[in-house]
């Protein structure tokens, strides 16, 4: 291991660690990476409740790490400058930015520094700090290490928001190519079933996440969106994270392609269908490589690829069949409940407010019986008469919206 002496500031310290950080996601797909939040490096935009955008100062308390992932840029054998904050110092240094109100909350993470159960008592220590010395009472994001003893975890849950420990793959085998001194059955999923007993016991008032690194071992995404479905199901996941994999200078896997921000933000979208709207993988259209189309969204490709359940009618249908159709999500779903107890909807005017997207819905919905596409003939029976392939090859291509991934947040 390779250590650079030198004598840092704590704000030299930060720009290292909060620039390490953002291999941790916590908030928006990359693909709406918001400049405005880049005053600071450390400070990233996460979708909080009511879908409003928050800042969390994310860092890391050690960028000094025993393991030996392939991908990672704390890899044990990786030449770089190795620094680690005191428990004491960098609660003071979030206390300070969070006074200015720059900060909104805090994601705190590590690399493994000795041991697991070392690290955890370094950033065990800074949460004290914060909340019993400065009374801090915000939002804390706690990332769990791989090892870290039961009970340490237990005395950290009661003063956090929310736990999360970092699966990285969707099996064994995949993580064999990711990192060779983890084990992804005994001591990630293992982990996250702990942290997961822990929050059915006493729930997190924002509940337990993971993360999943996308694109680096050849896992496709049927297989990524099966497992995210059973973490939803057996371990009440808030959130699974998904985060394109970027190849890192001076790592085993520096030649490998990056891939693809828009696969990340497909997996978030079709993540969402699983979690709140009631499908399940079996229902999700992939390729013929198990992968998601790129060019629409999942819930459009379900759509077009099931014409016999549309058009719905809006002022008849239940909510889960409105889930289904493009262009209403669980706002606006609640909303038309809501609305068609008073007056039927008749026009698209009516339907706009309530934030459902008329331009992607008008085509699979009817008005009192009406039916107002906007193709030039009905695309129903055109649909009925393609195979399911034509159906979804011919669709155009989706304009990404960062605003709906905000809704779909609540």
């Amino acid at each position: 291991m390779v250590y650079t002496i030198k004598k840092l500031n704590s704000t030299d310290k930060l720009k290292i660690l909060g620039e390490t950080a953002k291999f941790d996601v916590c908030g928006f797909p990359s693909i709406f990476a918001q400049k405005k939040f880049q005053r600071f490096k450390f400070i990233y935009p996460a979708v909080g409740k009511n879908g409003r955008c928050v800042r969390l100062f994310k860092v890391l308390q050690s960028n000094a790490c025993e393991g030996n992932c392939f991908y990672c840029a704390n890899r044990k054998d990786r030449n770089f400058k190795r620094i680690s904050f005191s428990p004491q110092e960098l609660s003071h240094l979030f206390i300070q930015y969070y006074k200015r109100r720059w900060v909104d909350g805090l994601f705190l993470s590590s690399a493994i520094h000795k041991s697991a159960n070392f690290s955890e008592e370094q950033m065990f220590k800074t949460i004290l700090y914060l909340r019993k010395k400065y009374g801090y009472r915000g939002y804390i994001h706690y990332k769990v290490l791989p090892g870290t003893d039961d009970e340490l975890v237990k005395r950290v849950a009661p003063l956090v928001d929310r736990l999360s420990i970092n699966l990285e793959a969707t099996s064994d085998k995949y993580l064999s190519l990711l990192s060779p001194t983890k084990d992804f059955s005994h001591q990630l999923l293992s982990g996250l079933k702990k942290i997961s007993n822990i929050n059915k016991k006493k729930p997190l008032t924002a509940g337990i996440t993971t993360q999943l690194v996308v694109g680096a071992a050849g896992e496709k995404d049927k297989e990524i969106l099966n497992l995210s479905y059973q973490l939803y199901k057996l371990y009440r996941v808030w959130r699974v994270y998904y985060s394109s994999f970027m190849p890192i200078i001076d790592t085993p896997l520096e030649n490998l392609s990056p891939s693809s921000p828009l696969r990340e933000y497909r997996l978030y979208q079709a993540s969402f269908l699983l979690r709140g709207y009631g499908f399940t993988p079996e229902e999700l259209f992939f390729d013929k490589n198990g992968n998601l189309p790129q060019r629409f969204d999942p819930k459009l490709a379900w759509a077009v690829y099931h014409p016999d359940n549309f058009p719905v009618e809006i002022n008849k249908a239940d909510f889960w069949q409105l889930l289904r159709v493009p262009g209403i999500g669980k706002i606006s779903a609640k909303r038309i409940l809501r609305a068609r107890k008073d007056n039927k909807f008749t026009k698209f005017d009516q339907l706009k407010f309530t934030g459902a997207v008329i331009s992607r819905a008008r085509n699979f919905i009817t008005l009192e019986g009406k039916f107002y596409p906007s193709f030039k003939k009905p695309v129903f029976s055109q649909l009925r008469k393609t195979s399911s392939q034509s159906r979804i090859d011919n669709l155009a291509p989706e304009k990404k919206n960062q605003q709906l991934f905000l809704w779909e947040e609540i």
